[in-house]
Order: structure tokens, then C-alpha cells, then sequence
């Protein structure tokens, strides 16, 4: 089990991705509810099911397998998605990537900032390019925007 701390923004002006390797994401959800998520992706060509529960406001346990395929594409048929996305790691320490989302939740690009303490998440500064912080909406977390209405969607995007 690992603990995940991160903080999430929309992006204000756009990094330059180009040379920079992205990961395709396609992500369903079993299970969302007080704080717990069942979850399974593919993420490049690895297939995993995983489970987070939040249990303070920047971090949550994260609990993680690899499955295989034939799993994955079982499991497909029982969960709520698909959630498709393209992911940039820009950097290292803390640990920023860009997210660009497809499909259903076309429009939304968010940037996460993934750290090793509350302390250095509670210090962080964003540099320009960052945009408004997500707290507290439904396009922060992809078990709340699963849930989403088309128009309550575009209506958080735009």
C-alpha cells in the first residue's frame, strides 16, 4: 500500500509537450462512495485494478495489482467509463504531469502535482503556467467526473 499526496489544476498557458513521451489512460470505474474507489485501467500496456481510499484532503491510500488483459476486458463490461486521457510527465521531484482528456471529457486538461510529504504539497509553489487550483469540484477527481452530466461538464470546463 502507498500513499498518494497531490494537488491538481486547471492549465492557464500550455508547456511545450512536444518531445515529451505521452501514456494513454483508459480507466472504468466498479465502486465510488464515501471516500473509496475500485478502479482498473490500462495504462500503456500494463492492465491494473486498484483501490484508493482518501482519508485527509491532499492524500489517500492507493493499493495497486497488475491483471491481465482478458481480466481487463472482463472487468470492462461491469464498469462505468470509459475515462480516456493521454498523460505528460513534465517533471520529476515533485512529480508534475499534464493530463489531456478524449472522448466524453474532451476539453478538460489538468495538471497533477504528485509529492513525497504534506509538507512539500503544503509548500508548493505554481509556477505561471498553472491555472486555478481544483478544490472541492467534480472535474478534480475522475470518480466524481464519471458522474457528470454532458452539460454540467462543459459548463465546469469552459
Amino acid at each position: 500500500m502507498t500513499q498518494e499526496i497531490e494537488r491538481k489544476f486547471f492549465v492557464k498557458n500550455m508547456p511545450d509537450l512536444s518531445g515529451l513521451k505521452s501514456i494513454r489512460d483508459e480507466r472504468y470505474y466498479l465502486y465510488s462512495d464515501g471516500g473509496i474507489e475500485l478502479r482498473f485501467q490500462k495504462h500503456g500496456k500494463k492492465y491494473e485494478l486498484e483501490r484508493m481510499a482518501e482519508y485527509a484532503n491532499l492524500s489517500r491510500t492507493q493499493e495497486k495489482i497488475e491483471i491481465t488483459q482478458n481480466e481487463f476486458e472482463t472487468l470492462r463490461r461491469f464498469g462505468k467509463g470509459p475515462i480516456i486521457r493521454e498523460s505528460y510527465l513534465i517533471s520529476q521531484n515533485p512529480q508534475v504531469t499534464v493530463k489531456i482528456y478524449h472522448g466524453r471529457f474532451e476539453g478538460l486538461i489538468r495538471v497533477e502535482v504528485e509529492f513525497e510529504s504534506l509538507d512539500q504539497a503544503q509548500q508548493f509553489q505554481p509556477p505561471d503556467w498553472f491555472g486555478k487550483e481544483m478544490v472541492d469540484i467534480s472535474i478534480a477527481k475522475d470518480a466524481k467526473l464519471i458522474d457528470l452530466a454532458d452539460e454540467e461538464f462543459h459548463k465546469l470546463v469552459t
